[in-house]
């Protein structure tokens, strides 16, 4: 898959970057990407919505960001997930944070706005984000909104929770009854601080319980990229349905399956079913060879079928195969075709021997050598490395590469051979076919001709 790229500008000047992943962090999304001098940059998005980026000298140990890149769950640039924020073509514009607060409260509640710019704690001073979110505060509680005033004390608590001021106010007595109802997580606070709700719950997320009650949280605000996160960051038996269902509602096969990829190197077995489905669908004959062997799967009579038709009309790349492990790859097709079997390894062996030594191809072959339709070719090999160093079998070993297509081997053992034994035809007859098959006819006809002059003189 080709690199994840992306344009930022600032000042009319646009850059380019490239993404090396994202990071999921409560609503927070943050994507890493750099530079062609590997610069990093980190791209701020609320939710599925941008809201600025910046090329950070370094983080603060306890801001937000380090806690997101810490705790929160990351996808690779080539992941679903990721294409698909960044998949309206766009460039993305540096934004002061005064420009970014300003444009939040059109667009946001003040609530939000409080919370969004806790994410920036790293580039701004906590004493200007503090005087921001307390002038939030202020405006709530001027309007007689004293549970909001309180949401926003909350904020402040996680945010600064040993400044004087918050914590003087946190104890209040005119906010006792809505400390009470975030204290037990109140059902209440579903409709009137969702954005505390996703963090406790987020924080208990080991807990079946609260994670179904998170996952039904995302449901009601419609966020399925976000579920869909959830769900792979928690994987477990009883909710891959429920995943699977989601992911074939959003995404493409080839997607799906690029996900369910991502999640089996995550360790689980949950996904090795889907993945030899997806396989045979999508025609990856070697992957569906190695998915196999490495779990030792069964295949149903239609998967064997659809195997069976994927191997009649395999179109074998034998550079991707002859630097993989070929051989534990074909242990399932000798299984179920041993011919085509057979002829994948012979074209497999011929690129080997073009790029290694006989003593790497015997090692390579090793985990063959009880297969018994592999055992013809293996002891061709066997027999190469034996005679490679005994000048009175030449014509055999010649014989050999030959029909190894090691055709440069095979003209040194019959060239060898014609200079031990001069009367003998056998060496030329085989250096004129040679020749006439490398389409060298200059050389065919010399030895043609020698050929026929020896059999006059015999």
């Amino acid at each position: 898959m080709n690199m994840q790229m992306l344009k930022i500008s600032h000042h009319n000047k646009t850059t380019e970057l490239q993404v090396k992943q994202m990071t999921i962090y409560l609503q927070n999304k943050i994507i890493e990407a750099v530079d062609e001098r590997q610069q990093i940059y980190y791209l701020f998005f609320y939710k599925e919505k941008y809201l600025t980026y910046v090329k950070p000298k370094k983080l603060k140990i306890h801001s937000h960001i380090k806690q997101a890149l810490t705790k929160g769950f990351n996808l690779p640039a080539t992941h679903p997930l990721t294409q698909h924020l960044l998949s309206s073509p766009q460039t993305y514009k540096k934004v002061t944070f005064q420009q970014l607060i300003k444009k939040a409260e059109n667009d946001y509640s003040p609530h939000e706005v409080a919370y969004i710019a806790t994410f920036f704690d790293s580039f701004v001073s906590k004493k200007t984000l503090f005087t921001l979110i307390q002038s939030i505060f202020y405006e709530y509680r001027r309007n007689g909104q004293m549970f909001s005033s309180y949401s926003i004390i909350r904020i402040l608590l996680d945010f600064i929770p040993q400044h004087s001021w918050v914590k003087g106010l946190s104890s209040d007595i005119n906010f006792i009854q809505f400390s009470k109802l975030y204290d037990q997580l109140n059902e209440q606070l579903w409709g009137k601080d969702p954005l505390y709700v996703e963090k406790a719950l987020h924080s208990q997320i080991d807990d079946r319980k609260y994670f179904l009650q998170l996952t039904e949280l995302l449901k009601q605000q419609s966020r399925w990229g976000d579920l869909i996160a959830l769900y792979i960051q928690k994987i477990n038996e009883p909710s891959y349905p429920t995943l699977l269902k989601l992911l074939t509602s959003h995404f493409s096969d080839t997607e799906v399956l690029s996900i369910l990829e991502d999640i089996s190197t995550r360790n689980s077995n949950l996904t090795h079913q889907d993945l030899l489905e997806y396989y045979l669908s999508l025609k990856k004959t070697e992957k569906v060879m190695t998915l196999l062997t490495k779990y030792q799967l069964t295949l149903t009579p239609t998967q064997s079928l659809a195997f069976e038709d994927l191997l009649r009309d395999a179109d074998w790349d034998l550079e991707t195969l002859s630097t993989s492990n070929i051989a534990t790859i074909l242990l399932p097709l000798f299984q179920i075709k041993p011919k085509k079997a057979e002829e994948v390894l012979q074209k497999c062996i011929i690129s080997q021997l073009r790029e290694h030594t006989i003593d790497s191809v015997v090692d390579w072959l090793s985990p063959l050598n009880n297969i018994l339709h592999a055992r013809p070719l293996i002891n061709k090999i066997h027999k190469i490395k034996n005679l490679m160093n005994d000048p009175d079998n030449q014509l055999i070993l010649g014989e050999l590469y030959y029909e190894l297509k090691q055709y440069e081997q095979a003209i040194d053992c019959f060239c060898w051979e014609m200079e031990l034994k001069s009367f003998d035809t056998k060496p030329v007859k085989w250096l004129s076919k040679i020749y006439h098959e490398l389409g060298m006819e200059q050389e065919h006809q010399a030895y043609q001709q020698l050929y026929i002059d020896m059999q006059k003189w015999a």
